[in-house]
């Protein structure tokens, strides 16, 4: 058993020597592993623990000197009515009585208003493109960007008292009377002077 042993000891070590000639690194593979130098792994953490901090400092300080402060003394606070939609008014009026209102902002919306009105009572002839004509007539409005919608009980209306010219189809620029009220009175062609709107 001895000599089986050594027999199979000695196969062992050949079949080892074998394999290791096989696999054994050439002169210049072991060179360049030699060489090559050997990277430490990259510093990542103290870099960014040094961003963050930064950030939450930057954070901190915005919040601080960006919060307002109360004076108790003075009791004056920075306020602009603009940034308010609404603003709810409570007092007491002369008789005693105790009287509350909402208002917005009526002073801007009241002047846009009464410019619009202006601007609609002034118009008495509007220029438009008859686009769409379904029940309803769509027009392009030469004067601004809007698109007229003509209800069917409104043409009937005008056809009724002869105000909507005949022969009047897609494409075709058309006049709109309108009367003090900015009522359409009237859809008429608009004439061989008016081909395109003009901006």
């Amino acid at each position: 058993m001895n000599k089986h042993n050594e027999q199979f000891d000695q196969q062992l070590k050949q079949h080892f020597s074998e394999r290791k000639k096989a696999h054994t690194l050439t002169p210049e593979q072991h060179a360049l592993l030699t060489k090559a130098p050997i990277k430490k792994p990259a510093r990542f953490l103290l870099p960014l623990q040094m961003t963050g901090l930064a950030c939450a400092l930057v954070v901190l300080g915005f919040t601080v000197f960006n919060t307002p402060v109360h004076d108790e003394s003075r009791n004056t606070f920075a306020m602009q009515h603009s940034s308010y939609h609404f603003i709810e008014v409570h007092q007491v009026d002369n008789a005693g009585s105790y009287s509350s209102e909402i208002t917005s902002q009526k002073q801007q919306l009241d002047n846009k208003l009464a410019a619009d009105l202006r601007l609609h009572q002034q118009r008495y002839i509007e220029y438009g493109q008859l686009v769409k004509v379904d029940n309803d007539w769509y027009i392009a409005s030469c004067h601004s960007e809007v698109l007229i919608q003509i209800k069917d009980s409104l043409l009937n209306s005008l056809k009724t008292k002869h105000a909507v010219e005949s022969d009047i189809n897609i494409g075709d620029m058309l006049a709109m009377a309108h009367n003090g009220q900015g009522h359409i009175i009237a859809l008429k062609h608009a004439g061989d002077g008016v081909k395109v709107c003009r901006g």
